[in-house]
């Protein structure tokens, strides 16, 4: 994970009511949801792969990974491409927002919330100045070990 410096620009999305954002530096591009080919004995939140361009790349449901009702995909959903070092990987949102910058001093980072002995696909909560709303700041790294780690211990 990158340090996070005086401003940086992030991609805001929808999960049910709550805001979620990933490093517009980790983001590729943003799709249409298309439906994933499933994998066989794939953990819940890994909802399959699609073909992308000829690249393989699999598709994380974040609902189904933060223990949230599944809902059937709506005009709105969307796959968000995210490179974390030489791994693609989608993920799942109800809708993406827009594309905003959040100064340094708006972005608290490890939040108390996480436990010491695991790292949290939370890396930081941060605020609009022109809103009191929370956003919750992804760390992909984390949420690609974790996938890495069951697909080499099956």
């Amino acid at each position: 994970m990158q340090a996070i410096g005086a401003s940086n620009q992030f991609v805001l999305f929808k999960i049910g009511p709550e805001t979620y954002a990933v490093e517009i530096g980790e983001t590729q591009e943003v799709l249409r949801y298309r439906e994933p080919k499933r994998i066989p004995h794939a953990p819940r939140h890994v909802l399959g792969v699609i073909n992308l361009r000829g690249q393989i790349i699999p598709i994380v449901g974040l609902r189904e990974k933060f223990a949230l009702e599944s809902l059937l995909p709506g005009p709105e959903t969307r796959i968000i491409v995210c490179q974390n070092a030489t791994k693609l990987t989608g993920i799942v949102c109800d809708s993406v927002e827009r594309v905003v910058v959040i100064p340094a001093k708006n972005i608290e980072e490890n939040p108390d919330f996480a436990h010491e002995k695991t790292q949290s696909t939370i890396r930081g909560v941060a605020h609009l100045d022109d809103d009191d709303s929370v956003i919750f700041l992804l760390n992909l790294a984390i949420l690609t070990q974790e996938d890495e780690a069951r697909e080499t211990a099956t």
